[in-house]
């Protein structure tokens, strides 16, 4: 089968911490080594030290890459160049116009039988209105409606329009995937979307080899990965940093993921003792090898997100037998039992969320055992096998249904 992939998000070196990205990439890998070909369309803005607006890159046999580069109109640089909201609107919506423009072209060109998109951004909002020569498939992750209104203090009206977009496009879509019963149900509640209309495909993950990571055992270990955001919760995370030093001022801190500005960094500095400090690492975006040796080395993972639609940050870090912290929100409790793999600490909650630390940092024997419980539970439900085979059911499924 010849697959096309749409994706706003795709890794490279500045792309690393992105679940969109993650996700497509393993789809793109995990059906290849199964046979298949697979194109990924990926669709962004220009960066500054760019000048091309399209390239290709086979990432692997079988495996294409084609980027087209989207810039805005320079009058709307001049005249709103202060103005990112606006800037940000365009460049969404000439990056639709720029994929309804070449979608049926890479469909003939390649022979592409079926295609995924994410409906971030909606990068197949206006090819809803052209008649397209394969089916197209949206999964549906946290949705930008649910990002701008439930998780940022401001607001815009211009990307208020882009949220609206993203769920219109859901709406008139006639195949539709996410990753959790959860958010199905959850997509229905806010957007009055039939939960029976969606195709349950949960994401998946390379397990990586497990090996004993070269440890003294003398200090404990506590990472966070992803972006350093309201959402994510980090600021909870940081607040309760200092409460867990006071009772074992030897454990370490590692937080990785991008800070815009340093703002999170910046603030915890001027918050915080010299004596906290030096138990804190702050090691912005890392290369995916150095990603790896992260998960590997550290004892406990933590990321107490106020929403998260799935967690594929928890799928990693269990993945390499480690105990995870988080909250009972959003797709969590579908990767997540309490007391089984990990502990969920009360949602916003700085105190809760320093207990459940130092609860598992005093005890070596429930860090190990629930490590354990966690890589099963990954061997069992999300690794990339069963993501490519659960993907290419519903692909054939659809291909029958559109033909």
């Amino acid at each position: 089968m010849t697959i096309g992939l749409i994706t706003p998000y795709f890794p490279d070196e500045h792309t690393i911490d992105s679940g969109i990205a993650n996700h497509y990439l393993l789809l793109a890998q995990s059906l290849g080594a199964k046979g298949n070909k697979v194109v990924v369309v990926h669709v962004r803005p220009l960066r500054n030290d760019e000048h091309g607006i399209f390239s290709k890159q086979i990432l692997a046999e079988g495996i294409t890459v084609l980027t087209y580069k989207v810039k805005a109109p320079v009058i709307i640089d001049k005249f709103f160049k202060h103005q990112w909201a606006i800037i940000d609107f365009v460049l969404k919506i000439r990056s639709m116009r720029v994929t309804s423009q070449v979608l049926n072209k890479i469909i003939q060109q390649y022979g592409i039988e079926v295609i995924e998109t994410s409906s971030y951004f909606s990068l197949c909002y206006f090819s809803l209105y052209k008649k397209n020569k394969a089916p197209v498939a949206v999964r549906v992750s946290t949705t930008f409606s649910q990002i701008m209104n439930e998780h940022y203090p401001f607001k815009s009206r211009v990307m208020d329009m882009i949220a609206k977009m993203e769920i219109a496009f859901v709406k008139r879509s006639e195949y539709v995937i996410t990753h959790a019963h959860s958010h199905a149900l959850e997509l229905e509640r806010l957007y009055d979307i039939a939960t029976e209309r969606f195709e349950i495909i949960p994401h998946g993950i390379n397990l990586p080899v497990m090996t004993e990571y070269p440890t003294t055992g003398l200090v404990i270990k506590v990472l966070y990965t992803g972006r350093l955001e309201y959402r994510k919760g980090t600021d909870v995370l940081l607040e309760a940093i200092p409460l867990v030093l006071q009772q074992k001022p030897d454990i370490l801190f590692e937080l990785i993921g991008n800070d815009t500005s340093n703002d999170y960094q910046n603030r915890f500095k001027t918050d915080n003792p010299e004596e906290v400090l030096q138990r804190v690492i702050f090691s912005g975006k890392v290369d995916h090898e150095t990603l790896c040796r992260a998960y590997q080395a550290c004892d406990i993972f933590v990321a107490p997100s106020r929403y998260e639609s799935f967690g594929l940050i928890f799928i990693e870090a269990m993945s390499y037998g480690k105990p995870v912290i988080s909250c009972n929100v959003g797709g969590v409790p579908e990767i997540i039992t309490d007391n089984y793999n990990g502990f969920f600490a009360e949602t916003g909650d700085v105190q809760s969320l320093a207990d459940k630390i130092l609860r598992l940092a005093d005890n070596g024997d429930l860090r190990k055992q629930m490590g354990l419980n966690a890589r099963k539970t990954i061997e069992e439900k999300f690794n990339s096998d069963q993501l490519a085979d659960n993907s290419l059911t519903y692909y054939n499924k659809i291909i029958t249904d559109f033909n």
